[in-house]
């Protein structure tokens, strides 16, 4: 021990040991108009919320090729006043409500050993957030972290368990990388991953991806072609091959065109058995006969679903930003299959009131998915359902040196409603700053929009959010 000791004051004493720490302590206040008695049920969102994070970064180097880096958070949250409806369809207050999205966690968002064998040849093993593709606001080939945000991307830092072998060159680099699924974990902390223990052992699988990627520098643009192997990692796709690519480039100095394809056959995503939402005689038959009233019927399909991310984004003289994306996805609804979705929580929505547990409908649970519980919690959690969106983002900073305002819109071009997102923060110090933002989502035209049956309601896509807005305040202290 003392030989080791006496190495590590060597080492440092020559340089070849050096560290740095950083962080900083987040508070943000939260308060969420609830949207009571919408076809989501909103008894689990929280009307006033306070978060406060602890976070600490450390990189420490060995020799001169090597280091090791950590990006911890710890999070402890206070929620309450949940409003919710009795039996007689009257809102009222719940009392004793416990949800666990709210309990304290740490977040492990980066944890990983990094080291260069040779100068070409980079090693990479633990947790770090790998993105390749160019999208600002959303990364349709990311099949391996955390969803971001795309009201503020740069938000969830949160990566995936990987051992990472890159190949490099001034105009090319080879990637290979494993990554295992983590599918136990308490309060953010994993410890079983690839196959189920014993105890809890949900299904015989390994659950696993496996990533290639081939990157080259071609007439000054950034070229990746990507293919992907998994079993159960994150969805429900049993070894699958997936291809993506790749494209960005600056053109007249300032403006960034890019390019981002997902390419597979088959979809995950859950459809709802029209046949079983037509009626409540229907929906009997349906139950009576055990057929699922909820499936993933493209998910052995053959046909090549794209998801294809296309935009620009420019930073003017003033260092002004704006970015401008379109995003289609071949497997989402069409107008009809919204339709009896919109059709299937309604129904549900009258099941839970008179008391009948959902969890006996079959299907049913597949609506009910979610994304990751890993990394900070997020402010907003995008997951597109329809086929063409649209981001919009402008950011504006320097605004009498210490002031930066913003403005995210999120549109869904089919039925038209979305999500406006303006943000105002002060960097009061080098050492603190204070932000205020909002989140507003808004209906498309009923022309549009489907129809709640039970009331003949129009339903658009982001009107069916249980929340009517939400407003932050945000106190964030760097050392």
């Amino acid at each position: 021990m003392r030989r080791f000791a006496a190495l590590g004051l060597c080492l440092a004493a020559t340089g070849a040991l050096s560290g740095e720490v950083n962080g900083y302590a987040d508070s943000r206040s939260a308060f969420t108009r609830a949207r009571v008695g919408g076809l989501l049920p909103a008894d689990d969102v929280a009307e006033a919320t306070e978060l406060v994070e602890a976070n600490v970064q450390v990189k420490q180097r060995f020799l001169t090729r090597a280091f090791a880096y950590g990006d911890v958070s710890l999070l402890t949250q206070i929620a309450g006043t949940y409003r919710g409806l009795d039996a007689d369809g009257n809102e009222v207050a719940l009392a004793n409500h416990d949800v666990a999205a709210y309990h304290p966690l740490v977040s492990l968002n980066e944890l990983y050993l990094s080291g260069e064998a040779r100068s070409w040849l980079n090693l990479v093993a633990g947790k770090k957030r790998v993105t390749w593709g160019p999208g600002f606001a959303y990364n349709p080939t990311d099949l391996l972290n955390p969803a971001k945000d795309p009201t503020d991307p740069n938000f969830q830092r949160a990566g995936a368990y990987m051992a990472r072998v890159e190949l490099t060159s001034e105009t090319l680099a080879l990637t290979l990388l494993g990554s295992p699924a983590v599918l136990e974990q308490t309060s953010g902390v994993p410890y079983q991953f690839v196959t189920y223990p014993a105890w809890d052992k949900k299904d015989d699988q390994a659950h696993y991806q496996l990533a290639a990627r081939a990157y080259a520098l071609v007439a000054n643009a950034d070229v990746n072609l990507m293919a992907f192997y998994g079993n159960r990692y994150r969805d429900a796709f049993e070894k699958k091959f997936r291809f993506g690519a790749t494209f960005s480039r600056y053109f007249f100095t300032d403006y960034e065109v890019h390019f981002e394809g997902l390419f597979q056959s088959g979809s995950t995503r859950a459809a709802v058995t029209h046949a079983c939402v037509e009626d409540a005689r229907a929906a009997l038959a349906c139950g009576f006969a055990g057929t699922p009233f909820v499936s993933q019927p493209l998910l052995d399909d053959a046909t090549i679903l794209p998801r294809v991310l296309v935009g620009a984004r420019t930073q003017f003289s003033d260092e002004a930003m704006l970015s401008v994306e379109y995003l289609y996805q071949a497997d989402g609804y069409t107008a009809a299959q919204f339709q009896d979705l919109v059709s299937a929580f309604d129904g549900l929505s009258q099941v839970a009131a008179l008391g009948v547990p959902v969890s006996r409908i079959p299907g049913a649970s597949l609506l009910a998915g979610g994304p990751s519980a890993d990394g900070v919690p997020q402010k907003f959690s995008f997951e597109p359902s329809r086929r063409h969106y649209l981001f919009a983002s402008y950011q504006k900073p320097k605004i009498r040196d210490d002031f930066t305002v913003g403005l995210v819109w999120v549109e869904n071009l089919e039925d038209l409603s979305g999500l406006v997102t303006p943000s105002v923060t002060w960097a009061a110090e080098e050492w603190l700053s204070l932000s205020l933002s909002a989140f507003v989502p808004f209906a498309g035209p009923k022309s549009l929009a489907a129809t709640a049956p039970s009331t003949g309601k129009a339903v658009s896509e982001y009107s069916m959010l249980p929340m009517a807005y939400r407003g932050l305040f945000e106190v964030r202290v760097f050392y």
